[in-house]
């Protein structure tokens, strides 16, 4: 049987004619006609229920335990009467959900086509009773004869109407919808009424549907239940609850609640986005603004966002430094070697004798070779432009951790430090050393190449043996450097009459010669040319400077001397005025790989690597570790990372735990620590994060994994059902709802839809409701606390329609 659409069958009546009931049948439903399930069984007997259907009897009258229940009954399929035999099936009465209409029982009994499937007759199944076994007609009365099919139901409407109307257009019945549903058969809430998920209705729950906040300037909206999830849609009431999405939003809006202006529209600060015009349209040149056209909020609401190269109100300027507007390029001159910056729309005035630096360039970049760097990488530093930089004038000046020494550096003599000197007696505890030094503390060693054309002053005094000696003063080198290659480098060579003595060493190769590093010590026996080698040149000079070893000055200046007072020693950083034409100490524009004044040191990520060439002498380069620029070196032989920017992994490769992000990147910031929705350790709920990788490239794309009970969310921003709180405000948190097991409102803790008929008490002082007619009082005990109990009394007239009167009494 068909009917024209669905409906709810709530029972079924079969008459039969002049024949009996059919025996064993089955009872089916279906949608479209296509596709039948079974609604009920009928058997002949109890056995047969569970050899024909696999299902149990069902004992005496039918009756069920669930609203879904299909069952099995042999209660309707008995011989008699022979004739006029009925069958009524109720498919509501008698289930749980009858008075309530579950949502199972709805859709249980919700039909288009009814199917009657018979499979036997009654009487063909032993035993029959004798009359009709010894009746010579009994063969043509075992037949099917049905007279009368009575079908009962009512409209589908999903618990959202109480009635329905018959529609001529369609020629169907339609349901009166509330609750702010549409449809034919209530079955979706309306076009701006989607901002919670639509549900079925019942008695228990209207499961109204709720409107979208759009902010009057949108016609329809729909339901996300992503939106719902992440709490991102306000709804009418001002609270972050529901999945509404506005849909075509006018008046140059946008977002998931219209509150949002379209790119190139702005927001007049004061105006609301309830506003009939929320959005004005940007004043900006569409060539020299940015993507994002103007700023759209706030008190700069309007101001135009220029691209690089452009400026004015409406960046329809070309900026200082760029030329050729509307097409605004960089200008094509150096600020460093021009007259004049600011306008360039003309030719570059170039400064003079700029080709300076071509010449600089040769004798500087000779540190390169110096440094080991292998022939191919040489010729890169030689390609490298040198300017020169100013450098701020500092100085090294401590009289602490002085030593005395001698050439070798082999033994050291700790001498009496004061605020004032240091000081030193005699040479007895290095015998057979004739001159001796002041070794420099650490302060004055390493890298020093900013000291390169300044002054290294120092000021000491002596004390010779009185009395009629055969001594002498010595000669030597009054400084003396060692760089970490073993170059000796010596200044001066004269001999001093008087004993106190004040120093100042250029720090520039002129006037520097090199010592060998065979001589053990500089004696008067000596001349000039047994310890000088020659001038020192400036690579061999600036080489030294990238990485001084040891700094020696004079301490021994006669044969006959008992004592050596050290009073000061000032290592300058360069010079007062640096420029172009005058200034000494440069700065190179390294390539890649390499770092310092002189690219002398390798780069952050880099490792120097030594290796021999074909003349077998070592020279080294710097080589890029394999540590996804997350290391500031590694080791030379193994190519291991020292892991730094919050990373781990054998090739810094990983976010360390607490972290998120994609280390291959190769930036600083690569790494951000997990906000689990904030930063700080009251509000961060989860030890642990990782990078959303189906969105690389969103900077705010990851998934907080460990958030606690009570918390969802990306970012466990949200509070789960059952708890209530705003874990993005400091110092709250998730706690659960206090309602007896029913919901509350996530932000406020409110309950929304207390069971039993009761309601928040922290809500209620006295109230009325419409209560159904009842025959006694109904007392319900709440449990609100662990202190407290209320009961709920309900003095219920036994008239339905009355006002039952509530009291609340509190013990």
């Amino acid at each position: 049987m068909e009917r024209q659409k669905e409906y709810q069958v709530a029972y079924i009546i079969l008459k039969a004619a002049n024949s009996p009931r059919p025996g064993t049948w089955v009872l089916e439903k279906s949608k479209d006609g296509q596709h039948f399930s079974t609604w009920q069984y009928f058997a002949r007997t109890d056995k047969e229920c569970m050899d024909q259907f696999q299902v149990p009897a069902t004992k005496g009258k039918p009756h069920y335990f669930t609203d879904n229940e299909i069952i099995c009954t042999s209660y309707f399929s008995k011989l008699t009467p022979l004739e006029n035999g009925e069958v009524h099936i109720s498919l509501v009465q008698g289930r749980p959900g009858a008075n309530e209409s579950s949502p199972e029982l709805l859709e249980f009994t919700k039909a288009r086509y009814v199917r009657f499937r018979l499979m036997g007759l009654r009487g063909n199944l032993e035993p029959i009773p004798k009359s009709l076994s010894q009746d010579r007609l009994k063969d043509k009365k075992l037949f099917y004869s049905i007279k009368d099919i009575s079908i009962g139901g009512q409209c589908v409407c999903n618990g959202h109407a109480e009635n329905c109307r018959h529609n001529v257009a369609s020629g169907h019945p339609e349901c009166e919808c509330l609750h702010h549903t549409c449809g034919a058969n209530c079955e979706m809430c309306c076009p701006l009424y989607n901002q919670r998920q639509w549900f079925p209705g019942s008695s228990r729950d209207a499961q109204k549907c709720l409107p979208c906040n759009c902010h009057g300037h949108a016609k329809s909206c729909r339901y996300d239940e992503e939106v719902d999830r992440n709490g991102l849609s306000l709804s009418a009431d001002g609270s972050y609850q529901g999945g509404g999405v506005c849909q075509n939003c006018t008046d140059f809006t946008t977002g998931i609640n219209c509150e949002k202006c379209l790119t190139g529209f702005f927001r007049p600060i004061n105006v609301s986005a309830h506003d009939s015009k929320p959005c004005l349209k940007c004043d900006c040149s569409v060539v020299g603004s940015s993507p994002d056209i103007c700023v759209q909020y706030g008190e700069s609401a309007g101001v135009c966002k220029c691209k690089l190269g452009y400026i004015g109100l409406k960046c329809d300027m070309c900026a200082p430094g760029f030329r050729g507007y509307p097409n605004c390029e960089s200008c094509p001159c150096d600020p460093k070697g021009v007259t004049a910056t600011g306008d360039c729309e003309g030719e570059c005035l170039c400064k003079q004798c700029l080709f300076v630096f071509s010449k600089t360039l040769k004798a500087n970049t000779a540190i390169g070779a110096n440094l080991g760097i292998l022939d191919y990488q040489r010729r890169t530093l030689m390609a490298a432009w040198r300017a020169s930089v100013p450098v701020s004038r500092l100085c090294i000046q401590t009289l602490q951790n002085w030593l005395i020494t001698d050439l070798r550096v082999s033994a050291y003599i700790t001498p009496v430090t004061s605020s004032t000197s240091v000081f030193s007696v005699g040479n007895y505890e290095l015998p057979g050393i004739e001159n001796l030094y002041w070794l420099a503390p650490r302060d004055y060693l390493g890298n020093k190449l900013e000291i390169y054309g300044s002054t290294f002053v120092f000021n000491v005094q002596w004390v010779v043996m009185r009395g009629d000696t055969s001594g002498e003063p010595t000669i030597g080198p009054d400084m003396i450097m060692v760089g970490s290659n073993g170059l000796q480098l010596g200044y001066g060579d004269h001999i001093y009459g008087s004993q106190k003595m004040s120093f100042s060493i250029p720090l520039s190769e002129h006037g520097w010669y090199i010592i060998p590093n065979e001589i053990q010590d500089i004696t008067t026996r000596m001349t000039k040319s047994d310890y000088v080698k020659g001038p020192a040149t400036r690579e061999q000079f600036l080489h030294v400077l990238a990485d001084i070893k040891h700094i020696l000055l004079r301490g021994t200046f006669h044969t006959d001397q008992i004592e050596a007072l050290l009073e000061s020693a000032t290592m300058s950083y360069g010079n007062e005025e640096l420029t172009y034409e005058s200034g000494t100490v440069e700065k190179c524009s390294c390539p890649s790989g390499y770092t310092g004044l002189s690219c002398e040191s390798c780069s952050f990520g880099y490792v120097r690597i030594f290796a021999n060439t074909s003349e077998n002498e070592e020279e080294s380069y710097c080589g890029k570790c394999d540590c996804n620029g997350h290391s500031a070196t590694c080791n030379a032989d193994t190519g291991e990372c020292f892991c730094e920017h919050n990373t781990i992994g054998e090739k810094c490769e990983r976010c360390a735990v607490g972290f998120y992000g994609n280390p291959l990147r190769s930036t600083i910031g690569d790494c951000k620590k997990c906000a689990c929705p904030m930063e700080n350790i009251e509000n961060n709920f989860s030890p642990s994060c990782q990078l959303d990788y189906f969105n690389l490239a969103n900077e705010g794309g990851y998934v907080c994994t460990q958030c606690p009970k009570g918390y969802t969310g990306d970012h466990c921003e949200i509070c789960d059902d059952g708890y209530f709180g705003d874990p993005l405000e400091i110092g709250n948190s998730c706690r659960p709802c206090d309602c007896s097991g029913g919901p509350c409102d996530r932000r406020t803790g409110q309950c929304l839809a207390c069971k039993g008929n009761t309601e928040d008490v922290s809500q209620i002082i006295t109230a009325t409701r419409q209560l159904p007619t009842v025959k006694h009082a109904n007392v319900i005990p709440l449990d609100l606390s662990r202190n407290n109990a209320i009961t709920f009394l309900a003095n219920v007239h036994v008239k339905a329609g009355l006002l039952a009167e509530l009291v609340i009494n509190v013990r």
